[in-house]
């Protein structure tokens, strides 16, 4: 299940808590668990709450939750390694 969840953050295609849990079909408070989880073990990182002129070459710039409630999480090189080689 962990592996899933890097997979669906690995996709963008779930920007918020209750959207990786509806596609995750888990609870909310499990997927943030498992967030923590993927965190401690290096899979994952929290995003710094600034990113400076980088916006604008960023490919989520026009989603990003920067600067709003809660965190914003993204894979580490090793979450990505992860998550593109359980993909295939």
């Amino acid at each position: 299940m962990l592996f899933k969840l890097l997979r669906v953050v690995h996709s963008m295609s779930a920007h918020s808590l209750k959207e990786l849990a509806q596609q995750m079909d888990v609870s909310q408070e499990l997927i943030e668990s498992m967030i923590e989880g993927l965190a401690r073990l290096g899979y994952l990182r929290p995003l710094a709450a600034k990113c400076g002129d980088e916006c604008s070459r960023c490919p989520v710039g026009d989603t990003c939750a920067i600067g709003s409630v809660g965190r914003v999480w993204v894979l580490t090189e090793s979450g990505q390694r992860i998550a593109q080689a359980d993909a295939g």
